[in-house]
């Protein structure tokens, strides 16, 4: 088997991710709820981990069924959370879903005998072993998620934009947070609790230093996560590296890279430049 045939899947499936999750993560910065998809992907984590200790094996319907479950109820509570105005009360209610729903992943894996490899699964991923199968399955997820996104996009921006403080906007705000949590869940059982969070806030973020309107914002982060991703993914190849880490450390270059070139001197006007 070439390098291209091996590299090719988690290459496509990497790409699925860059393409849906910096939509979503724009969307997070907008809003101001940085660390939900952290949360909601932790508490898919935990359904999943719920059905490792019944038996369950990773990439089993029913483990994506407990991890998807748990997912959506959280979603429902997240769609609440996010019309709260104090930015700091929603954050902090956010980490404390998070770190609860972290303890308990590991006070129920802790029972199995397989518990601690479950745990190094959820947090680093397998996506070199995903195959086609797993990836047309997130396609046509994704691609039916999107096709929602785009026909609504004015409204879900603008609600992001004023972050859902109109009174009949709980219906956008299921519809936003239940389709967040299918794409993390997705996105969960193949790559990992750290490779997932890094593709929905590091592109989004970077960017957003950058560029100011939305759209120049998403084909920037897009650009800048697919050469983080392929730079990855080639550095842990050649050298024999944990794939999702150190995807994750590359892309952590992007934001440096971003503050490099918004704060740049040669940027800013200087002193007795006139008009």
């Amino acid at each position: 088997m070439s390098t291209l045939d091996i590299l090719t899947p988690p290459l496509a499936f990497m790409a699925l991710m860059l393409f849906t999750h910096t939509y979503l993560g724009l969307h997070v910065l907008m809003r101001g709820v940085i660390f939900v998809d952290l949360a909601l992907a932790q508490i898919a984590a935990l359904g999943a981990s719920i059905a490792f200790t019944y038996g369950a094996e990773p990439g089993d319907p029913w483990a994506l069924g407990a991890a998807l479950g748990a997912a959506i109820l959280a979603a429902g509570g997240f769609a609440q959370v996010s019309r709260i105005q104090d930015n700091t009360v929603r954050e902090v209610i956010i980490g404390i879903v998070y770190v609860v729903a972290t303890a308990l992943s590991v006070l129920v894996l802790s029972q199995s005998t397989t518990g601690m490899e479950h745990l190094k699964l959820i947090l680093n991923g397998s996506v070199l072993l995903v195959s086609w199968a797993d990836i047309a399955v997130a396609a046509v997820a994704y691609g039916v998620i999107s096709i929602g996104y785009g026909l609504f996009s004015e409204r879900l921006i603008g609600m992001s934009q004023s972050r859902g403080v109109d009174r009949h906007s709980i219906y956008w705000e299921a519809f936003f947070f239940s389709t967040f949590a299918i794409i993390i869940t997705i996105a969960v059982g193949v790559a990992g609790v750290l490779l997932v969070f890094a593709f929905l806030i590091v592109p989004a973020f970077a960017a957003s230093l950058i560029a100011v309107t939305f759209k120049g914002r998403l084909l920037l982060a897009w650009l800048g996560g697919a050469f983080g991703s392929i730079g990855g993914l080639l550095i842990a190849f050649y050298l024999d590296l944990p794939i999702g880490p150190t995807v994750v450390a590359t892309l952590g270059v992007l934001p440096i890279l971003a503050a490099i070139w918004r704060f740049h001197p040669a940027k800013k006007p200087t002193h007795g430049s006139g008009a």
